[in-house]
């Protein structure tokens, strides 16, 4: 029994903090210097009640020794935070206090400490494996991770992630939110990884907060958890296990989210303007606390290796029945390189264990179920099937988490050389797991990796990885999904519609179009059927060709029951509005049929959507509205649908506000910027209404003459749209086609051809070819091609009188854009020598505009 001789183990250099404890009537050591932690620091450790240290920035290997005996020793009391006390933030538990405290306080709170105890912590007792080696480790990690992220590097099985995961334990009260564990990634081709991260963040935050996620994609989800950790007011720790090599720094910088603490691991090291860790491994002395007694031939053996912690852990299991100590003949029996150690192991191994660490060579690295996992080898006993878990676990070839189970990387690549792969029945045990689990579940990625070495299987594996990916927003992974299923000669219907319906996402109607058709073909039900018409249709409507569509709309029956009939009149309400015709009336009653839900709200978008363009702002903002609040209080408020919504109601808002203001163009403006200002103070600076108000306020210097301090203020509001909005917003369209006005102001019509080219497609698809913004943007294109002399001006013409027409059947013949559209006709018909001399002749009138 440790003899209670101390209150208080003092790892500081303050006398006045020693002075003080002293005064509060405390038995107290003093540790005055960062020595060996020879037998009697060690004993005073074991003989004292609590350790209290100020913490340095950058420890000392002994201070950390310290900490970490006096924590492993507080483990068998209870709460370490109990019995080790720290000042300041790095620390394995949470601190007594961060900053600066009134000496008194601090011997209180310390007193009160001491008397929660029944006596002295005792000896420290030998760290288990994971802890060997890995005392500096964990502190140089928690500073590191100081600046919001982290790298930490080393060779395949040194221990990065059993270190990254035992850090997240014992520094658990630095992460009161909790800890998102994402991969291991290092099986990925570069290109690949964002997609397959973005998957399993969405899987850890759908977890961790029993929220959903579909249909965020990345950039929504991680302002998602930045909203959440904002809420709990608490830090949460983001483990990004085993990343490609190679991969950018752009592509790193979007896995680690400012609002959490980012620990990404690797087996390289990675170009990353963050703190970089390498891992090494294990020391002489280290390796040695894990073999039986050997002396300096152990210590020679460690040096052989490397310290590798897989070797010396396979030749502590290989020489467990050694007599007597080690020998350097023993030891220069024992392979030196981890894959040889281990392969040592695998021959001993039962054969279920073996096939089961074959059968990771076509799984994913990633946890997987028990029960997926028993059912992929055949269904064997369970209990056999359980005692091959226990024996890949004993040895370190396996962790288990619950009902998942991790396979280790460098044993799997060892065993498949070994004996090769096993498929067994994995595609089958992953589908049928698939069928069982929630959306979104970890065994997409499974799904994903089988798929390679599954031919025959290889449709259906991919089906619902597409699926995954299309589900949460990404239709660019989806569509490359969707690629190779087409090219394998074997797609249904339902695939060419699938690939259409993410085509249309992407932008690509053309080809969208095209594999509807193919769908159709190909249809063998009226259910196909009604779906590859509706989603023709829908492909033709986003490239404008509404005769076209209108013929695959009208050519369909939608049935009169179900779900397919409200999404059949939610997809001619849309038309409808495209084409200039909005019909608020013909969703109305079709809302009161409906429960409350997510297909009344997307019906009810549309009916927002519909009765602002027919010039209903305030029925508008009220619909609106409502399905604002319904996304909120379903955890939704991050979904693009909440996010339309917000701004539908906006722009209603603002019409109603702008009803009132004066019709001289300086006083509109001033006070338009008096509304973005407003609801700036309300509402911030990231709110839809302050958002939409600010574009219209810079928009407003271009019809004072003022185009450079308008391109200075939109770029200005651009960069705050694309943090918040993404760069596919129609807020972000209508800004870059003030842009391009304020480069033709400049005469650079170059410039400006380039903007509205590039955003005239997206107006086309989610405004429609008849909307006024759409129109001037299509009058806006062909006049800057005319005036730049890019391409042939018979094209340039052609533009302009095509949205000439359309301006004057949907909008009268009256109107500052109609009377746009007469001018634009006139100017793009003036001979192409006088438009150039025009133009050079402007450019001396007015070089400064």
């Amino acid at each position: 029994m440790t003899d209670d001789r101390f209150d208080v183990f003092l790892c500081s250099a303050d006398d006045a903090l020693e002075k003080a404890l002293r005064t509060g009537g405390m038995r107290v050591f003093r540790d005055r210097a960062f020595d060996d932690f020879d037998t009697g620091t060690a004993a005073a450790l074991a003989g004292s009640r609590v350790l209290l240290a100020q913490c340095p920035r950058d420890p000392p290997t002994a201070f950390a020794a310290r900490l970490t005996a006096a924590f492993t020793a507080a483990l068998r009391h209870g709460d370490p935070a109990d019995r080790v006390l720290t000042i300041g933030g790095q620390s394995p538990v949470k601190p007594l206090c961060r900053g600066s405290a009134a000496l008194p306080d601090l011997v209180r709170r310390v007193r009160r400490k001491v008397a929660g105890t029944r006596g002295p912590l005792g000896p420290a007792p030998r760290p288990p494996h994971w802890f060997t080696g890995r005392h500096t480790a964990f502190w140089t990690v928690h500073n590191g991770l100081d600046g919001g992220r982290l790298l930490l590097h080393g060779l395949p099985g040194v221990g990065k992630t059993a270190l990254a995961e035992r850090y997240a334990c014992l520094y658990r009260d630095s992460f009161g939110g909790g800890v998102l564990r994402t991969g291991p990634f290092g099986h990925l081709d570069p290109g690949d990884f964002l997609p397959a991260f973005h998957l399993d963040l969405a899987r850890a935050v759908a977890e961790h907060w029993a929220t959903d996620v579909t249909g965020l994609d990345l950039r929504r989800l991680s302002l998602l958890l930045a909203d959440r950790i904002t809420a709990a007011g608490e830090q949460v720790l983001l483990l990004v296990d085993d990343v490609p090599a190679g991969l950018p720094s752009t592509v790193l910088d979007r896995v680690a989210p400012g609002s959490a603490r980012t620990l990404v691991t690797s087996r390289f090291a990675q170009s990353w303007a963050a703190p970089s860790v390498h891992l090494p491994g294990l020391t002489p002395e280290e390796s040695a606390g894990l073999l039986p007694p050997g002396g300096d031939a152990v210590r020679r053996f460690a040096l052989r290796c490397d310290g590798h912690p897989m070797t010396v852990r396979a030749t502590a299991f290989a020489v467990r029945d050694a007599a007597g100590p080690l020998t350097d003949a023993v030891l220069a029996e024992r392979p030196d390189l981890a894959p040889e150690a281990i392969r040592d192991v695998l021959r001993g191994l039962a054969p279920t264990a073996r096939d089961l660490l074959r059968l990771g060579a076509v799984l994913a690295p990633a946890p997987l179920p028990q029960d997926v996992a028993r059912a992929a080898l055949g269904s064997p006993d369970p209990a056999e099937f359980e005692a091959a878990v226990a024996e890949l676990a004993g040895h370190g070839f396996a962790q288990r988490s619950g009902e998942l189970l991790r396979l280790q990387g460098l044993a799997v690549e060892v065993a498949q050389g070994e004996s090769g792969a096993l498929l067994g029945e994995a595609p089958d045990a992953v589908l049928a797991g698939l069928a069982r689990e929630a959306p979104g579940s970890g065994l997409v990625r499974h799904a994903r990796s089988l798929a390679d070495h599954a031919p025959a299987h290889r449709l259906r594996l991919l089906r619902p990885v597409a699926a995954a990916h299309e589900r949460h927003g990404d239709p660019a992974a989806a569509g490359e999904i969707h690629a190779t299923i087409l090219a394998s000669g074997e797609a249904t219907s339902a695939d060419f519609a699938a690939a259409a319906r993410v085509e249309i996402d992407c932008g690509l109607h053309a080809e969208a179009a095209e594999h509807a058709r193919e769908a159709l073909v190909l249809a063998t039900t009226d259910a196909e059927r009604h779906t590859a018409s509706l989603t023709a249709a829908q492909a033709l409507d986003c490239r404008g060709d509404y005769a076209e569509a209108d013929v695959f709309r009208h050519a369909e029956h939608p049935p009169e029951t179900g779900e397919a009939r409200y999404r059949a009149a939610l997809a001619t309400a849309v038309a409808q509005r495209l084409r200039g015709r909005p019909q608020p009336a013909l969703l109305e009653p079709l809302l009161d049929e409906l429960e409350p839900g997510t297909l009344k709200d997307e019906l009810a978008l549309e009916h927002a959507r519909s009765l602002l363009r027919a010039g209903h702002p305030q029925r508008a903002s009220d619909v609106a509205a409502a399905v604002v609040a319904n996304q909120h209080a379903a955890g939704r408020e991050r979904h693009p649908r909440c996010e339309d919504a917000e701004f539908v109601r906006a722009e209603a808002v603002l019409t109603l506000d702008l009803a009132g203001l004066p019709a001289d163009r300086e006083d509109r403006a001033a006070e338009l910027r008096a509304l973005e200002q407003g609801y700036r103070l309300r509402y911030g600076a990231e709110h839809a209404l302050t958002l939409t108000a600010a574009t219209f306020a810079d928009r407003a210097l271009l019809a004072l003459g003022r185009p450079r301090h308008a391109l200075a203020a939109l770029a200005a509001t651009e960069q705050v749209v694309l943090r918040v909005l993404g760069d596919d917003h129609p807020l972000g369209y209508r800004i870059r086609h003030g842009r391009g006005l304020a480069h033709a102001l400049l005469r650079e019509f170059d410039r400006q051809a380039e903007l509205v080219e590039a955003v005239l497609g997206p107006q086309i698809r989610l405004l429609g070819r008849t909307h006024p913004e759409t129109l001037e943007s299509r009058l806006d294109l062909g006049l800057a091609l005319a005036l730049s002399g890019r391409g042939p001006l018979e094209e340039a013409r052609a533009l302009v009188d095509d949205a000439a027409r359309d301006t004057a059947g949907a909008l009268g013949v009256s109107g500052e854009l109609t009377a746009k559209a007469r001018a634009a006709k006139q100017v793009v018909r003036l001979p192409a020598s006088f438009t150039s001399a025009l133009f050079a002749v402007e450019r001396l009138v007015w070089p400064g505009a």
